[in-house]
């Protein structure tokens, strides 16, 4: 049901709610994967922080506070127009901060506190603040001692009120000073009597008023009763450190993953190379892979053996409707577990009741004859150049392990089940070119002809081109992929290469799925014991 939400006045698709909830998993799970770079930044960067902060000086803070009274008691007496009255009250009170920050103003609070320091001293561990929306400025002081702090924030207020007051009463200090030189040069002239001398000295008179009126522009609200402690912070420091942490851990996490070029999953696998799943191969037993063993003759009721069931199931499934009958099982570089797959597949579609051809092409460096314990196996080399018929080169392998066999009932093997195996044989002088002879080809149209199945292992793609030289003989491919190894521009090179070969691309097998984030395999116990005595019952299910 369609989500009732809207953005613009239509309604949000459900694909947008995927998409973004599919992108914070996919954050998570990266974050999930490489925590170990988050929970390292967590501790190293707050327990760096706190070190460094109980290193710190100890200083400690003093404030107090200044009020810029606005009413100018002066201009309501005479009647004139206070043209500061008119400006915003931030920009008067940010001109009287910056006004307080003057050298001249430090140097008397300094002599007014008896330090014998330099006004830029001060300056540098001091500031002067307007609150917001406010006639209030703040005066801070900090210090290495709290008592210093108090005395240097008070001196500081109180020699900022009486600067501003002088600056204030400057003009008309100097106004009245010439006014009364005028005064006094009619009194010595003897003309107290006249007009002008009564007038001037009313003047005077109204300048001693307004100069007694200025004294209210500034007073000091608040001075410090103590000092609080403002570095060293530790835990505060700790608390920022441990944010600091965790935005570098994330942003390291990210970076590294951009630079990854690692894949992860089997959907990123299948969007690049742009061929569908066909099964998920969990890492055999240690044991086994040291001795050259396969799951399906050693354990056929493991959890490995089930997951190349599953393999030859979807492999049926991508073979209906086609006449497929030569398959090519590659990969992009070694180590990827092509030969273990191929040798295991050949092994699960004989137990179905088919008759299935297993060839080892990767002459430049094979490895089917350790599968099986072929010692001397003439190889499709020498059958190639007549030296052997073919029918004297293909080896009949067991469908069980004799040498390991259990008392449990082994896996059931349908009639008309059969694995040949045609080793590589002698190592040829120019492989490339072995592989693309018409002797070889004639080999791989008999084999087609008298088996119901047969599979190629074939060196990787990219790194000689003998597979592709291959894919001209093979009616399909699959491709070994492995978690660990293949990397983002590997694939895309890999597929680029797969859609100039002709043959088909079934499928891709994901190997090593175990360290596939979000997927596990754990049916193990499900099909423990799981497996019918009966061949029909097999013939059902497979």
């Amino acid at each position: 049901m369609q989500r009732r939400e809207r953005f613009g006045g239509l309604p949000l698709p459900q694909h947008a709610d995927r998409a973004h909830s599919q992108s914070v998993s996919d954050f998570l799970r990266v974050l999930r994967r490489r925590r170990w770079i988050v929970l390292t930044t967590l501790l190293f960067v707050p327990l760096v922080a706190v070190l460094l902060s109980l290193q710190q000086q100890k200083l400690y803070e003093a404030s107090a506070q200044v009020l810029i009274n606005r009413q100018n008691l002066a201009n309501l007496l005479t009647g004139t127009t206070d043209l500061a009255a008119l400006q915003e009250a931030d920009r008067v009170a940010r001109t009287q901060a910056e006004l307080a920050r003057v050298p001249t103003v430090a140097k008397r609070a300094l002599e007014a506190a008896e330090l014998r320091r330099s006004p830029t001293d001060l300056l540098d561990h001091s500031s002067v603040s307007a609150q917001q929306n406010t006639d209030i400025l703040d005066f801070t002081v900090t210090d290495p001692l709290p008592a210093r702090a108090i005395r240097l924030v008070t001196a500081y207020v109180r020699a900022f009120v009486v600067y501003r007051k002088q600056l204030d009463t400057a003009a008309l200090d100097k106004a009245r000073a010439e006014l009364r030189a005028e005064i006094d040069k009619l009194a010595d002239e003897g003309r107290q009597a006249a007009p002008i001398y009564a007038t001037l000295v009313e003047k005077d008179q109204e300048l001693a008023t307004m100069q007694a009126l200025q004294t209210s522009n500034l007073s000091v609200v608040r001075t410090p009763t103590d000092a609080t402690q403002v570095q060293p912070k530790p835990v505060r420091t700790g608390v920022m450190g441990l944010v600091l942490g965790l935005a570098l851990g994330i942003g390291l996490v990210l970076l590294w993953e951009a630079l990854d070029t690692r894949v992860r999953s089997a959907e990123e696998i299948a969007e690049r190379l742009r061929l569908p799943l066909l099964a998920r191969l969990p890492q055999p037993p240690r044991a086994l892979r040291r001795d050259d063993r396969l799951v399906m003759l050693a354990e056929p009721r493991g959890t490995q053996a089930e997951a190349f069931r599953m393999l030859r199931t979807n492999l049926s499934f991508m073979r209906l409707g086609h006449e497929v009958r030569t398959i090519m099982v590659t990969s992009a570089v070694e180590q990827e577990g092509k030969s273990t797959t191929a040798a295991n597949l050949a092994i699960a579609l004989a137990r179905a009741g088919q008759q299935v051809c297993l060839v080892d092409l990767d002459l430049r460096r094979p490895y089917l004859h350790r599968f099986f314990n072929l010692r001397n196996p003439l190889g499709v080399t020498r059958v190639a150049i007549g030296e052997v018929r073919l029918e004297e080169a293909l080896e009949s392998v067991p469908l069980v392990e004799v040498a390991k066999r259990r008392r449990s009932m082994p896996e059931p093997v349908l009639p008309g089940g059969g694995l040949r195996v045609l080793a590589a044989g002698a190592v040829p002088p120019n492989a490339g070119e072995f592989v693309g002879s018409e002797a070889l080809a004639h080999i791989l149209l008999e084999l087609r002809s008298r088996f119901d199945t047969v599979l190629i292992d074939s060196p990787p793609v990219l790194q000689v081109g003998d597979a592709a030289t291959l894919s001209s003989h093979v009616d399909g491919l699959v491709v070994v992929s492995r978690l660990g190894i293949a990397r983002r521009p590997m694939l895309n090179e890999l597929r680029r290469v797969l859609e100039t070969v002709p043959a088909r691309g079934l499928g891709f097998v994901l190997a090593g799925s175990e360290e596939e984030e979000g997927y596990g395999y754990g049916y193990g116990g499900y099909y423990a014991g799981a497996y019918p005595a009966h061949p029909e019952s097999e013939a059902r299910t497979a």
